[in-house]
């Protein structure tokens, strides 16, 4: 018993731990690509199609410019849907979303039983970016 509640206490506070290091920002996407992601399913079970998103967040004297991918995810079998999903944003638009440590997750990320998991995009790059 006193290893199954000091085991709830550790992951509250690491649960506690992970949540403070997510912050809510506004990011500006500049652009928006997709393309096969055929490095990504090789055994023919699946597709994947890779989204990538270029944007910035900003405050009063720099902004941060990002570079972002996530890898969509089809199944083929039984019949083919959506697994895991990625979120579908606009060039020259701005959403709230939530900034990890090394991903960005636009949307609530609330998902139904019934519909795929909504992904988080992937940090591939970040700079820091002075404001003239």
């Amino acid at each position: 018993m006193k290893y199954a509640t000091l085991a709830s206490i550790v992951l509250l506070a690491l649960a506690q731990q992970l949540s403070s290091q997510v912050e809510k920002v506004l990011l500006h996407v500049t652009s928006v690509e997709q393309g096969d992601a055929s490095d990504y399913c090789t055994s023919g079970k699946c597709s994947a199609t890779r989204f990538t998103v270029e944007g910035y967040t900003q405050d009063k004297d720099t902004a941060i410019q990002y570079v972002l991918d996530c890898v969509e995810i089809i199944a083929n079998e039984p019949n083919p849907h959506v697994t895991a999903r990625c979120a579908r944003v606009h060039s020259h638009s701005d959403y709230v979303v939530k900034l990890g440590n090394d991903y960005i997750a636009f949307g609530d990320g609330q998902s139904s039983q019934s519909e795929p998991i909504a992904l988080a995009y992937r940090i591939k790059s970040e700079k820091e970016a002075r404001k003239k």
